[in-house]
């Protein structure tokens, strides 16, 4: 088991979110998602909101391999701590794919949000972007201040 991330960062963040009631079809989920601001925000506005912020379907999978090590610690036997292997490990196995497919989306988002915003080619965007040094804010700033046409 590898934690890469501390107990209490993971904490902060998840605290920033609504625990939710059993799904049975997101049963592995423990939070909600923080709500986005709709596309008819400006670009500012909706970065600035965390609407492209990292996905907290990570710090969730992140999280449930610290709850797995509190349940071990409570198991009395091997096939009780086998069964909670299972479960925790499905659990962030699934938090894990929703997670990259969320990040998929934002970054979709992202790019095309940006190309709408200033009209600059989707090609000179992925590159800018590979290169940049800084936050979304920044990147943001960045290319409100230069003038790229198509």
């Amino acid at each position: 088991m590898t934690i890469r991330l501390s107990r209490e960062f993971l904490e902060e963040q998840l605290a920033k979110l609504t625990p939710t009631s059993y799904n049975p079809y997101y049963w592995h989920r423990r939070y909600k998602s923080k709500e986005e601001l709709s596309n008819k925000y400006p670009l500012y506005e909706r970065i600035a909101h965390g609407d492209f912020d990292h996905s907290e379907y990570y710090y969730q999978a992140e999280y449930e391999m610290y709850l797995l090590e509190d349940k071990l610690k409570t198991c009395k036997n091997v096939d009780e701590e086998h069964d909670a292997r299972g479960l925790f490990m499905e659990r962030r196995r699934k938090l894990i794919a929703d997670y990259e497919k969320e990040e998929a989306k934002r970054m979709d988002k992202l790019k095309s949000s940006f190309v709408k915003t200033f009209k600059i080619n989707k090609d000179l965007l992925e590159s800018i972007m590979e290169n940049f040094e800084g936050d979304l804010l920044d990147l943001y700033q960045y290319i409100k201040t230069k003038k790229y046409e198509q």
